[in-house]
């Protein structure tokens, strides 16, 4: 009996399959004599788990807002990319213009982190859509590799105020932020004037950095907001081991 409880023990950790992602390469484009559309996006895709290619699509999609009010049904990567160029070419047709400004998507899915638990994906992007400055940003998406589930804040911090106060001292002082004034009278714009910590954050070897985007917490000139934790500050309310 007890030879056939390691038998079946061995035979459960063999069917237990590693999570492995893979690239992928989404590309599409539209040239005429005086303006262009180019979408270009380098996605990681997990081979044996739909779950966390569902969320990681579901986002890249968010990113994407030139689909905003278009009434579009896109379900996969290769739909993403044709509407971009058949939005662009219906917008540039709309203004009988020759001199329609060009439209540009960049993106690229990288593996930020990854221990035995969980895998951070981070997702970079630039877009422009005729605007001179274009727009960019990071996202960060974490992941539990047994089950797939996507890890939010509240799965990864046992006390989320006493981080978001630790954070919040942290981002005071590298900015230097007073406390006697508030927080949008010094140029942010933070909702109800109070601050709050970002989903957007990023596990590295040292610590974990907290992101907040360009036109996040700010105007667009003043660019992204980054906070550095080490682990041995923030260690104590972690509930997965880095």
């Amino acid at each position: 009996m007890k030879n056939l409880v390691v038998i079946l023990f061995l035979l459960l950790i063999g069917c237990a399959q590693p999570l492995v992602f893979e690239r992928k390469q989404y590309n599409s484009n539209y040239n005429s004599n005086f303006n262009s559309a180019n979408i270009k996006m380098e996605v990681l895709e997990a081979k044996n788990d739909e779950n966390i290619n569902k969320i990681i699509f579901d986002n890249i999609k968010e990113i994407s807002n030139f689909i905003d009010n278009q009434n579009l049904t896109i379900n996969n990567y290769n739909q993403l990319t044709k509407e971009f160029v058949e939005v662009y070419k219906n917008a540039k047709n709309s203004k009988l213009e020759n001199n329609f400004k060009n439209w540009n998507f960049e993106l690229e899915s990288n593996v930020e982190f990854e221990t035995e638990e969980f895998v951070n994906i981070g997702i970079n992007y630039s877009t422009s859509y005729g605007d001179s400055n274009g727009f960019g940003g990071k996202r960060s998406l974490i992941f539990n590799k047994q089950t797939g589930n996507q890890l939010k804040n509240e799965n990864i911090f046992s006390n989320l105020s006493a981080v978001s106060k630790l954070v919040e001292g942290r981002f005071r002082d590298k900015y230097n932020i007073n406390s006697n004034i508030s927080l949008n009278q010094q140029g942010f714009c933070f909702e109800n004037n109070m601050f709050y910590l970002t989903n957007n954050i990023f596990f590295t070897i040292e610590g974990i950095k907290f992101l907040y985007n360009i036109n996040e917490i700010s105007s667009y000139d003043k660019g992204f907001f980054e906070v550095f934790i080490t682990y041995q500050d923030i260690d104590k309310y972690l509930l997965i081991n880095n």
